[in-house]
């Protein structure tokens, strides 16, 4: 039996991506990413173009490969690291153009944040808990252990994508 041709890096990365090989989360079909890429694009993507990406059997336009790119949340060093640097470049501007700005989260991390400056915000939102005067003792303590496990859990998931990152 013939051995499958082997993808190209840059179809390879993108099919990596969708399927989640490193997670445990089942994969994305096709046609999600493609809708994904048309709603947000503004012009027809489809799914079986997605298909001959993947495969390697058509190569994508930079437009389309950032696209897609976007869609299954590469980042641009990943896409320049498959020979696709005018693609990271159109990536980088899809990815600022489409990600959420007006999240609290979006306004907490701002590009002066420091760590001095994310350790001062969560002294205060403790700070807020504990002194909140209409809040039970019981509902403190719930709302600060709660704070505390989210950003245990938000450590933890950063550990594990380091942890993947290192072993590719």
């Amino acid at each position: 039996m013939p051995t499958p041709p082997q993808r190209p890096a840059d179809a390879a990365l993108l099919h990596h991506l969708r399927t989640r090989r490193d997670e445990l989360l089942p994969e994305v079909p096709l046609k999600a990413i493609a809708d994904k890429v048309a709603r947000t694009a503004g012009y027809n993507f489809y799914p079986n173009k997605l298909r001959r990406i993947e495969s390697g059997e058509t190569s994508a336009s930079d437009l389309d490969y950032a696209w897609v790119a976007w869609a299954v949340n590469a980042t641009p060093n990943q896409v320049e690291e498959v020979g696709r640097p005018e693609a990271a470049r159109l990536l980088r501007e899809i990815i600022d153009k489409h990600s959420p700005k007006d999240t609290i989260l979006s306004a907490v991390l701002a590009p002066d944040v420091t760590p001095d400056a994310v350790q001062k915000h969560l002294r205060q939102k403790l700070e807020e808990i504990r002194s909140a005067p209409n809040f039970t003792p019981e509902e403190r303590a719930s709302m600060e252990e709660f704070l505390i496990a989210q950003i245990e859990l938000l450590l933890q998931n950063v550990g594990r994508q380091m942890e993947m990152l290192r072993s590719r």
